[in-house]
């Protein structure tokens, strides 16, 4: 009996010992990628890193924190590859390098996202994860639902989407959406990128959250900025030329771009302000609306 209880014991031990040492699982590959190649990215948690390099190929590499017996698994060619991190692996660190040019399409229920020096077009989408991306991307769709989401560099277009996650937007763009419900809008706009400078076309959208522009504006683009009850604030360089329509229904405006005033609204409640700081029609157009919130024009 003695004997037999030594063997049961060992059995065990080994098993733990075998648990613990796939609980660590790494993972290092490489595989041949057109410069202008898609790569899909689907992991559940943890964090994921996607670096954009000069070469033609794809590498990953990760730690998995294996719970259940999942795996990672990768399937496609030179043109289309898809890295999939079974849900019952548990966290995993990825990180993985891409053709600058490449189109990567990343989906998360709860990863840190990071996306540096990628030219091409990303989709990034993470319920409850961060979503970061620094360089100059062509186009970028990012939605979060608690995460932040920082967009650094510039772009020709993109489109921020979170609930209750703040959103940063530093840079450039020629086409640049944000909308939350109840998160923060942060727009700091200045650069030049792919053919003009600060943002070009910007649309800006809350319900509860604040919203923030501050920076350059393109010579004759547009930008709108609408919030239920955040307070909007709009900061331009002194030199701005542009055509400014702004209209609260139970907030307050306040002016300090030149010497007009906001009159009482049109339909007897809250206020309205329309001027230009230049020759009409000369400049870029800026619509800012809120129903309860107020309104603030400064210069930088």
């Amino acid at each position: 009996m003695m004997r037999m209880g030594r063997g049961r014991w060992l059995g065990i031990a080994l098993a733990l010992l075998a648990r613990q040492a796939t609980a660590q699982a790494r993972v290092d590959e490489r595989w041949p990628l057109d410069s202008g190649g898609s790569v899909r990215i689907v992991s559940p948690s943890g964090s994921i890193r996607v670096l954009g390099w000069d070469a033609d190929s794809l590498a990953v590499s990760a730690r998995l924190e294996q719970r259940g017996g999942g795996r990672f698994s990768a399937a496609g060619d030179a043109h289309v590859r898809k890295l999939v991190v079974d849900p019952a692996v548990g966290s995993a660190e990825l990180e993985v390098h891409v053709p600058r040019g490449a189109t990567v399409w990343l989906k998360s229920v709860s990863a840190r996202i990071e996306v540096e020096g990628v030219d091409g077009t990303l989709d990034l989408s993470t319920q409850g994860g961060s979503i970061r991306v620094l360089g100059t991307p062509q186009d970028v769709t990012a939605e979060t639902m608690d995460g932040s989401v920082e967009l650094a560099g510039g772009t020709a277009r993109a489109r921020v989407k979170t609930v209750s996650g703040d959103i940063l937007l530093r840079g450039a763009s020629q086409d640049l959406g944000a909308s939350t419900l109840s998160g923060h809008i942060v727009v700091r706009a200045a650069g030049w990128q792919r053919g003009g400078t600060g943002v070009q076309r910007g649309k800006f959208a809350s319900v509860t959250g604040d919203i923030s522009f501050d920076g350059e504006l393109g010579r004759v683009g547009s930008v709108e900025l609408e919030s239920q009850s955040g307070t909007v604030v709009v900061r331009v360089p002194a030199t701005t030329v542009a055509d400014f329509d702004v209209l609260t229904i139970g907030g307050a405006i306040t002016n300090h771009l030149g010497d007009a005033q906001p009159k009482p609204g049109t339909a007897g409640t809250g206020q309205e302000l329309r001027f230009s700081s230049g020759a009409v029609g000369s400049g870029a157009q800026v619509t800012a609306r809120t129903f309860k919130g107020a309104i603030l024009l400064e210069r930088k």
